[in-house]
């Protein structure tokens, strides 16, 4: 969202107003180029979790999660299909507020628990998204596994987006053998 790119001028401007260690101009344009956020509109490649699916499946992974997170997958997801949401979200965050920018954008919602942290119970997303959003299908399940497994059951290529929280997002990266370096 703006608030990276904010975060990156204000880590250029910091750089450039301090003397304890030289940091060429190339360098700073360099980096913006090589940057790379995991768990933001990342695809997934082929791992355990992704090997349960049907071939041609696609999974995205998005940490977001806050409104302008889901504004920027509204934006992403414009001219797509509709997708399957698989969601776990920390309990002091807004999670209508996240999915309303692309809630039209939903084909079904599996609400996962986040391990170790106070989330959202997966039940209750699940009645939100269907009483205030309209989303017509909506189970909480017990992790993203047993939502994937869910998924494939359909029998066809699908294409997925787990987000809602970053804690979620490592999970994901973890169980699929692509924890970044």
């Amino acid at each position: 969202g703006q608030h990276q790119a904010e975060n990156a001028a204000l880590a250029i401007a910091m750089l450039r107003h301090q003397s304890a260690i030289d940091v060429p101009e190339s360098a700073m344009a360099a980096a913006m180029e090589w940057t790379r956020w995991p768990a933001r509109m990342q695809q997934l490649g082929d791992g355990p979790l992704t090997g349960l699916l049907p071939e041609g499946s696609v999974v995205w992974l998005d940490g977001g999660h806050n409104p302008d997170a889901g504004a920027a997958i509204a934006k992403v997801l414009e001219n797509s299909p509709p997708v399957h949401v698989i969601i776990g979200m920390l309990k002091n965050k807004d999670a209508i507020g996240f999915l309303t920018p692309f809630a039209e954008k939903i084909a079904s919602v599996h609400a996962v628990p986040i391990p170790g942290h106070e989330h959202h119970d997966p039940k209750d997303m699940c009645h939100w998204v269907q009483v205030q959003l309209g989303v017509e299908h909506a189970d909480p399940v017990d992790n993203v596994a047993v939502a994937m497994q869910r998924l494939a059951e359909r029998g066809e290529p699908t294409k997925i987006l787990v987000c809602g929280s970053l804690y979620l997002a490592g999970e994901v990266l973890r169980l699929n053998a692509e924890t970044p370096t």
